[in-house]
């Protein structure tokens, strides 16, 4: 090929390659997140980091740490939590239903009586709606987020059995 092929060649492809007059185009995909979930997976609150794996797969890691004073004592109770999830979010627009399930690990410690401290497992899970503007970085979540804690009730959380919690969540993408 001579350069002036070569040439007429590159320029239809950087041609091909530029967005037209009037075309929009759309932000670079933004694969990661942040977010505090008030209630929900976390338990009393939670700050959480999120990363989309194509196609429409997330996994979610969380920390929380608050102490609780008990209304028929004076006994407080420390817990550190740790929910980790993986989450399903289908669709490419601004309205999402997103599900999915996972762990919630932690420790409880109370102050005065050392036989009811320990660590807790408990299953998590969520169902809700996500509005996430791609033009956007900010976000908001909202859903139905229940437990199952295994364990006596001295250490399962936040109660033996199955729990059902509410969730919302505000949030950035990067």
């Amino acid at each position: 090929m001579t350069i002036g092929h070569r040439l007429v060649v590159s320029f239809l492809l950087v041609a091909a390659a530029t967005p037209a007059y009037g075309q929009e185009t759309l932000p670079p995909a933004r694969d990661n997140a942040v977010y505090v979930e008030l209630l929900g997976s976390g338990g009393l609150y939670s700050v959480n980091y999120e990363r989309a794996l194509p196609p429409a797969f997330r996994v979610r890691a969380g920390a929380a740490a608050w102490t609780a004073e008990s209304f028929w004592s004076d006994a407080k109770t420390r817990f550190r939590t740790f929910p980790i999830m993986l989450l399903i979010v289908p669709g490419g627009g601004a309205h999402h239903l997103e599900a999915g399930i996972g762990a919630h690990l932690g420790q409880r410690s109370r102050e005065r009586d050392v036989g009811e401290s320990g660590g807790f497992v408990s299953l998590i899970a969520v169902v809700g709606y996500r509005y996430e503007p791609r033009q956007r970085r900010l976000f908001v979540r909202a859903g139905f987020t229940p437990f199952y804690g295994f364990g006596d009730s001295s250490v399962a959380y936040p109660e033996e059995g199955f729990f059902p919690s509410l969730g919302l969540s505000l949030g950035a993408r990067f």
